[in-house]
């Protein structure tokens, strides 16, 4: 499916036509675009550029307040303070009307060639050199099931709002004090936009084992509704492990996955419901979605040329990858 037509976009990038640059896309966004390049099952999307978001900051009728507050140079007990305050102006800022009204054509346009009741996911994309320990400290930010264009907006303001949370903060003080060159000012967020899967079954696939460190083993992790239980571990999922080389299931640990995620029929967002008690006990993933995935992680990886965390989701047994990220937390890298 092409979204083509919309090459004069200053703010925004398709998926199917932009060019990988984390400078200007975000890690996750840069990979997103790669992925669909190889031809990967990538839902649909776009990405609101880094660009944009200096755009939005340097529009907003707060922007004397936010340069003042850019400038500082923050010391560890003004981190609660000053992200409180970076968060309000940023929240109430307004969008500047170019790049709403290129947000709202693209949303348009995905609607369009989806079918009936498309909703879409909204994840932050940073864009610092060292973005995957960045995410890792906590600053990732993912909002689903947003419906509206004004849903959308409002998680696109929450996305920038994150660059500024007392976790992040705190981990630029740490890249400080470790002697990098830092400033305040430097911080950019690109945000993807991406249609949702809504999912039966979702999970993470690591295609180097993270839990021992082994690059010969894949791990999945693995559940029923939408991936998001798994990701703030509100459930215990299902894990596999498998050898690499001949796909031979080695462990299996049956999760309790006492609730799924689905998406919250009335309102932006989700909601948790209980697991059927037989969908608790069995394994949320048969042995051909099993292959399927491995031969996809093996895939990504050689893509890639590095370990890879991949979030993947099942509907009406079609596989989608989500996102792929390197794996930061191995030894000896």
């Amino acid at each position: 499916m092409g979204f083509g037509g919309m090459g004069n976009m200053k703010y925004i990038q398709f998926f199917g036509e932009a060019t990988p640059d984390p400078s200007s896309l975000g890690g996750k966004g840069s990979n997103l675009v790669k992925l669909v390049k190889l031809g990967a099952n990538v839902p649909p999307g776009f990405i609101i550029t880094s660009s944009s978001y200096l755009s939005f900051l340097s529009e907003s009728k707060n922007k004397e307040r936010i340069k003042e507050l850019l400038s500082k140079d923050l010391q560890p007990s003004e981190v609660i303070t000053f992200s409180e305050s970076m968060k309000k102006l940023i929240l109430e800022s307004e969008f500047p009307s170019a790049l709403e009204n290129e947000v709202s054509s693209a949303f348009d346009q995905i609607k369009r060639e989806s079918s009936t009741g498309a909703s879409f996911a909204v994840r932050s994309s940073a864009t610092i050199e060292d973005m995957d320990t960045f995410s890792f400290a906590g600053q990732s930010q993912t909002y689903l099931n947003n419906n509206s264009l004004e849903q959308i907006l409002s998680s696109v303001k929450n996305c920038w709002a994150s660059l500024f949370s007392p976790q992040a903060l705190a981990y630029t003080l740490r890249m400080r004090k470790a002697g990098k060159k830092f400033l305040l000012s430097d911080l950019q967020m690109a945000v993807v936009v991406q249609k949702m899967v809504d999912s039966q079954i979702s999970g993470v696939l690591f295609t180097a084992n993270v839990v021992n460190n082994n690059k010969e083993q894949m791990m999945i992790n693995s559940t029923w509704g939408l991936g998001e239980t798994i990701a703030n571990n509100s459930v215990t999922p299902d894990m596999i492990v498998i050898n690499k080389g001949n796909f031979r299931i080695l462990r299996t640990v049956i999760g309790e996955k006492k609730k799924s995620s689905i998406r919250n029929p009335k309102n932006p967002g989700t909601i948790l419901t209980d697991t059927s008690p037989n969908l608790r006990r069995k394994l949320s993933l048969n042995e051909s979605q099993l292959m399927e995935l491995c031969n996809l992680g093996l895939w990504v990886e050689n893509a890639f040329k590095s370990p890879q965390d991949i979030e993947w989701a099942i509907r009406s047994g079609k596989l989608y990858i989500l996102q792929s990220r390197p794996i930061t937390t191995l030894v000896g890298q």
